[in-house]
């Protein structure tokens, strides 16, 4: 199994009445990959609400295999999410795979 983690921040110019809106629509959509793109077993956006944290947004995710995320980071599903949804309103993405 890996275990693929990616974290982002809003835009400074990102509206923050947008913010929960953006973060619900990415976490519907998230979901609604599993399923859908091979290996990926688990998807979910959350948002951080707790003052401490360096990011606003942490997406956690689980595929079967290594190659399943290499598909998975292709997969024109996820890249119209990326697009359409998540790079609009974040900057400062920073990523970490394991295998577990």
């Amino acid at each position: 199994m890996v275990k693929h983690l990616v974290m982002w921040n809003f835009k400074e110019d990102f509206p923050e009445e947008k913010k929960e809106e953006m973060a619900k629509e990415a976490d519907a959509r998230l979901k609604a990959l599993v399923g859908q793109i091979k290996g990926l077993t688990f998807a979910e956006m959350k948002r951080n609400r707790l003052p401490g944290s360096s990011h606003d947004l942490l997406l956690v995710s689980d595929l079967e295999t290594a190659e399943d995320l290499e598909g998975y980071q292709v997969h024109p599903l996820h890249v119209a999410l990326a697009n359409e949804v998540i790079k609009p309103a974040t900057c400062n993405r920073a990523c970490f795979d394991y295998e577990y």
